[in-house]
């Protein structure tokens, strides 16, 4: 990691909709192969076979809920079987202050599943990259360290494959089986998430630049 002495000479941390042509918000092979949100919920009938095919019994049951939660809620998702399982919904569904701390209408949260580190259950993540850039990493480190610590959810860097510029992404995971996966618990996750990511970008919006 590069560090400027000068603060005073910083780049200002920005919108990452300002580079919204080469930060996707999710990953890809190639640009070609990047689907729009809409299309997924458009197809999503189509992807189905694709996302469930080959699936073990413990997750397909686990993402079969998710889609129950998300059509009871009459929340607008999609299925993405190219880029690893993943429900993907607009951010203002899950967070409706997106939009006043700078987010467009293109980002995005992930839901997804995976093997549980111990091996034995099953972890459900939500994801977000957060809508901020600098070509500066040292920029990014300090927005890092400004940024809120959450109860639950965590904050990560990663080196963005389309430009090389660092991502500031949000994540909450919970270890499933046991508990078992609810409406109830689901209801408390995407609380939390709403919650957290509220603070973090009221946050980010006042970071001091350079």
């Amino acid at each position: 990691m590069t560090h400027d002495k000068d603060k005073d000479n910083r780049p200002q941390l920005r919108l990452v909709v300002n580079n919204a042509e080469k930060r996707k918000p999710r990953p890809s092979a190639s640009e070609d192969d990047f689907i729009s949100f809409e299309e997924l919920v458009t197809q999503r009938e189509a992807f189905r076979s694709e996302f469930y095919r080959g699936m073990d019994r413990l997750q397909k049951t686990a993402y079969e809920e998710l889609e129950r939660f998300f059509t009871d809620k009459g929340l607008p998702y999609g299925l993405d079987p190219r880029h690893g399982r993943l429900l993907v919904l607009p951010a203002g569904a899950v967070c409706p202050e997106t939009a006043e701390h700078g987010g467009a209408q293109e980002d995005e949260v992930l839901v997804y599943l995976a093997e549980d580190v111990t091996g034995q259950g099953l972890c459900l993540s939500l994801e977000m990259l957060l809508p901020y850039y600098s070509e500066d990493e040292a920029v990014m480190e300090d927005a890092f360290l400004f940024a809120p610590v959450n109860q639950y959810g965590t904050l990560f860097l990663e080196e963005n494959r389309h430009d090389s510029f660092l991502d500031l992404i949000y994540r909450l995971a919970l270890p499933l089986y046991p508990p078992d996966m609810t409406a109830r618990l689901l209801d408390r996750m995407f609380v939390i998430a709403a919650y957290e990511l509220k603070e973090t970008l009221r946050a980010l919006a006042e970071y001091p630049a350079g």
